[in-house]
């Protein structure tokens, strides 16, 4: 763990600082800066790990305490016959988690900004940096996540939402891309919520597709470690016969599936699944940050010249 008043030594070396990336340059520069860092964003994968870990046991409690099946998904709700008020529990924990989720990519944006930038850092910095635009970002992030939630929340009846669904994903999709720099806005230039969507709108602009593209890859990137992780992990877990349930298959099928289907862990084998999961989740949580770091550095540099103007500001 970092001592929070040291300054760490971060590495940027095979980083192309300041100038515009390619497609694949960004995904490199991405994996260089995270591989380079490591140390560095541990200790904040720690802190990330524990307070899941905390929210999640006190859902685990709550359900024990009165009685709720150990499930998160609507048709397994309905199938145990539990009120619809148990979903709002489960529709509540999981709003608190994508919230977490991106308080943490805020944090992960304001280091990744500050190593690209070869600028001195400490860990206490960094979280200062954050604290102080703390508010707005979380009000954006709130903003930013409401649509979202609408579509799969389960305690809210929405008679159209089912005959709209696709029509409403892919209007999402649009507005995702084009408010996908939100947070880099808060963080780095200090816009309000509101400025904020209309700077992301503003860097966006003229260049969707491309941003779409990159943005899908990192999102695959991430996703892509994190299922030969946890498919290698369930393989040694297997063999060594550490957990009893299932087959090799089913392990291995169950640690993946914890990626987008959450069963709570009430029994020893789903606990050692469940910290499998929360630890490669976390481990694989800043590759997401620093890439859309780095593209909105690209974007800028392109767009506005930010490479030039640091120059000058250096000079």
């Amino acid at each position: 763990m970092l001592d929070s008043s040291d300054t760490s030594k971060i590495d940027n070396s095979q980083i192309p600082v300041l100038q515009p990336m390619e497609f694949g340059g960004i995904l490199d520069s991405a994996l260089s800066l995270y591989r380079n860092n490591f140390r560095f964003f541990l200790a904040i994968i720690a802190i990330y790990i524990v307070w899941i870990g905390l929210q999640e046991a006190v859902v685990v409690w709550l359900l024990e305490r009165y009685g709720i099946p150990n499930f998160d998904h609507l048709w397994l709700l309905e199938r145990y016959n539990t009120p619809n008020f148990n979903s709002l529990v489960f529709d509540v924990d999981d709003l608190l988690d994508n919230l977490v989720y991106m308080l943490f990519v805020g944090v992960f944006v304001v280091v990744s900004s500050e190593i690209y930038l070869g600028r001195r850092l400490t860990f206490r910095g960094a979280l200062q940096q954050f604290r102080s635009r703390f508010l707005t970002y979380l009000g954006s992030s709130l903003l930013f996540l409401i649509p979202h939630r609408i579509l799969i929340v389960d305690s809210i009846e929405i008679p159209i939402r089912g005959a709209f669904f696709l029509l409403s994903l892919s209007f999402l999709c649009v507005f995702y891309i084009s408010w996908i720099f939100y947070g880099p806005a808060v963080l780095l230039e200090g816009f309000t919520v509101m400025e904020a969507f209309g700077r992301s709108r503003i860097l966006v602009r003229g260049t969707w597709m491309r941003v779409c593209s990159i943005t899908l890859a990192i999102f695959l990137l991430e996703i892509g470690i994190y299922y030969v992780l946890g498919s290698s992990l369930g393989v040694v877990f297997a063999l060594l016969g550490i957990l009893q349930e299932g087959s090799l298959m089913e392990i291995i099928g169950n640690l993946l599936r914890l990626k987008y289907v959450d069963i709570r862990p009430i029994s020893l084998d789903s606990l050692i699944m469940y910290i499998v999961y929360l630890g490669w989740d976390a481990f694989t949580l800043p590759i997401y940050a620093i890439g859309i770091t780095l593209l909105y550095y690209d974007l800028r540099i392109r767009k506005e010249g930010f490479d030039l103007e640091m120059r000058v500001r250096n000079s």
